[in-house]
C-alpha cells in the first residue's frame, strides 16, 4: 500500500492563489485552507520574556505579525514530491514552507 502523507504548505497571505494553483497542477482537487498569524523565528527572538508575560503587549505582537495560510492535503509521497519540485520552481522566490507528516491511519465514521 502506498503511503500517504498530510502535507501542509505554509504560504504569506499574498501567495494563497499561486499555491492553490500548484496544487491543482499536482493534480490536487481537496484540500483545506487555515488563514493566520504568526511570527517568524526572527521576530520572536527580539521578544523579552518580560513582554510575554503582559498581556497588552502580547496582543500588539500578535496583531502587528503577519497574515500567512495553511494549504492542507492528504496525499501519496510521490505526489508529494511533485508538489514541493513545483513549489521549487513556481514560488521560488518567495517564502514558504511544506510540513509533510505521515498518515498511520484513517476512521471515518458514517451516519445514517
Amino acid at each position: 500500500m502506498t503511503k500517504r502523507i498530510l502535507f501542509k504548505i505554509f504560504v504569506e497571505e499574498k501567495n494563497v492563489g499561486r499555491a492553490i494553483n500548484i496544487m491543482t497542477l499536482a493534480g490536487i482537487t481537496g484540500f483545506f485552507l487555515h488563514k493566520y498569524r504568526g511570527l517568524s523565528p526572527e521576530h520572536f527572538k527580539h521578544l523579552d520574556i518580560k513582554d510575554l508575560e503582559d498581556v497588552e503587549k502580547v496582543y500588539e505582537v500578535i496583531k502587528n505579525s503577519q497574515s500567512a495560510v495553511v494549504i492542507g492535503t492528504v496525499v501519496k509521497e510521490e505526489r508529494a514530491k511533485k508538489i514541493e519540485e513545483l513549489l521549487k520552481d513556481k514560488l521560488k522566490n518567495e517564502r514558504w514552507t511544506v510540513m509533510k507528516i505521515p498518515i498511520l491511519k484513517v476512521k471515518v465514521n458514517r451516519v445514517q
